[in-house]
């Protein structure tokens, strides 16, 4: 196990010092020097870190760094000593490591950390300055651009990050950009500029559109947003963006946008129906409907068809009713939806077609919401077509106190007017 062990750790040295090298050669003050106990103290430095014995392991890098001056061992080292909070040693080793290698970008960034904790931020400046000015790599312009933003140098930190930006197209990078010019900067149009910027040349993944969306939401921008959703619909094909266009053209009253949208890309049908019915099209949405229900044979779309069918006709001849009862019958067959039972009641009622059987159902419906004031009005409607009125003034007060419709108005009026008949 532990030779296995010291394969893995080995071939991570060998990771460390090619990996993390910087990118221009560096001058070599030291060689690397053989040492006969190298591999029995990397083997302990290992174990001792598996194990948790931290201090343990810190030693024996340090031995190891100080027999072969090999840097991956220092690395680690620095590394020990840093999660030991031992920050003077942490310094030691720092500046030790630069005296053997005065060029390495990953020894400055170190020693530039440990000022940043020490709290002398001029000399971090002056270091971090310096580190940039003469190693102009991607990383150490990424290190600029954090540690200046840690120290409120916002100016400093937006062109640290945008040179690390112009080597290469960094998505973190440029959020990190967009973050400033947007939160600290006040410069929200370039922020915005330099993330669709980059949308248009290399694509809107998730990353750079979920920061966009941010932005557009802050400001309130539903145009900016319904575009952002759009490009994630088109590289993504999640109708989660879907949904969220159609809500926001809907937010802007752009209901037939929204219609369109869900057409040319033939998704949520049942949504595409509520949309209909919002702008009082039964047509259309019993067309939408009648498909899902062809697809599925789901029964709570063959009750909205007998209901969209009804409402979309305003002269209710007895070819239509018969029709629509047909559905219905069928519907409370086999789907106890109270929503189906309590039309499918009321419409045997108010049409004469059958008003006990239409009581029936209505009552279904209320032992499934025993307080609804509209399963309360169909009800006392029944009751008052079968000529019980005072029963029927009953259930339409209890109606009153919690609706006003026009229908319930025009209901106990003929209720009332029924009472006073029989008087």
């Amino acid at each position: 196990m532990y030779r296995y062990s010291l394969i893995i750790f080995s071939i991570f040295v060998l990771l460390f010092n090619s990996g993390c090298a910087p990118k221009k050669p560096t001058p070599k003050i030291v060689k690397i020097k053989p040492y006969k106990n190298e591999n029995k103290y990397l083997l302990y430095a290992f174990m001792l870190s598996q194990n948790g014995d931290l201090k343990g392991a810190y030693r024996y890098f340090v031995k190891l760094y100080n027999h072969t001056k090999n840097i991956a061992y220092l690395k680690y080292a620095i590394s020990l000593s840093a999660k030991l909070k031992e920050y003077n040693n942490f310094y030691k080793l720092v500046t030790e490591g630069l005296r053997d290698y005065p060029q390495n970008d990953i020894l400055k960034r170190e020693l530039i950390r440990y000022f940043l904790f020490k709290k002398e931020y001029k000399k971090v400046t002056d270091l971090t300055l310096k580190l940039i000015k003469n190693s102009k790599t991607e990383e150490n312009y990424k290190f600029a651009g954090t540690v200046f933003l840690s120290l409120k140098n916002y100016e400093l930190s937006y062109k640290s990050f945008e040179k690390a930006y112009s080597i290469r197209y960094n998505e973190d990078i440029l959020n990190n950009i967009a973050d400033i010019l947007y939160l600290f900067l006040n410069k929200k149009d370039e922020a915005i500029a330099y993330l669709e910027t980059h949308t248009r040349l290399r694509g809107c993944s998730k990353k750079v559109c979920f920061k966009l969306l941010d932005i557009y939401a802050r400001e309130k921008d539903i145009n900016g947003l319904i575009s952002v959703y759009k490009r994630l619909y088109n590289n993504y094909k999640n109708d989660k963006y879907a949904r969220k266009i159609v809500e926001l053209l809907i937010y802007q009253g752009e209901k037939k946008e929204a219609v369109k949208f869900l057409k040319e890309n033939n998704i949520d049908k049942e949504l595409l129906a509520d949309i209909y019915i919002s702008m009082k099209d039964f047509k259309n949405a019993y067309k939408v409907t009648k498909e899902l229900y062809e697809k599925t044979h789901n029964l709570k779309y063959l009750g909205r068809m007998a209901i969209y069918e009804y409402e979309g006709h305003p002269i209710k001849d007895k070819k239509l009713l018969n029709s629509v009862v047909k559905k219905f019958a069928k519907v409370v067959q086999g789907l106890k939806d109270p929503l189906y039972l309590n039309y499918y009641g009321y419409l045997l009622i108010d049409h004469n077609l059958d008003i006990k059987k239409g009581i029936g159902y209505v009552k279904k419906a209320l032992k499934f919401d025993p307080d609804s004031p509209y399963y309360l009005d169909s009800l006392a409607w029944g009751y008052y077509k079968i000529g019980k009125c005072r029963k029927a003034q009953k259930l339409i007060k209890r109606v009153l106190k919690m609706s006003q419709d026009k229908e319930v108005q025009k209901h106990i009026n003929a209720i009332e007017k029924c009472i006073k008949e029989k008087k």
